[in-house]
């Protein structure tokens, strides 16, 4: 019972800190490109929708996160000690977007 009281009080403060950071970076995100539109300039912005995909690599990832999904999701018909599992990979997963904001708007700070 110790590990689920663990396990939410991580996981509010990891929610919290998630939903606070992506707010500030959708409203940084807005207000560049609404900046930049009332300048007139649009080299931010692209005029082809295609040219907004990245260059390959996504497919192997999407290929990786089915087969993880599915190992998962067969491991947790193994052995009940796998039902830890999905609430570590969200938490985790939560932890490395907080760190992406941070990292970017770190980077965005050093570069203004």
């Amino acid at each position: 019972m110790i590990a689920f009281w663990i396990a939410v009080v991580v996981g509010v403060l990891v929610a919290g800190a998630y939903i606070t950071l992506g707010v500030q970076a959708f409203g940084r995100v807005r207000r560049d490109v609404l900046a930049d539109a009332a300048a007139g300039d649009r080299t931010g912005l692209p005029l082809n929708p295609d040219d907004a995909l990245p260059e390959g690599g996504f497919t192997w990832k999407a290929i990786g996160a089915v087969i993880f999904s599915t190992l998962v999701i067969v491991l947790l018909g193994v052995n009940s000690i796998f039902w830890y599992l999905p609430p570590i990979l969200a938490i985790g997963a939560a932890v490395a977007v907080i760190t992406a904001f941070l990292v970017e708007r770190r980077t965005q700070n050093e570069n203004t």
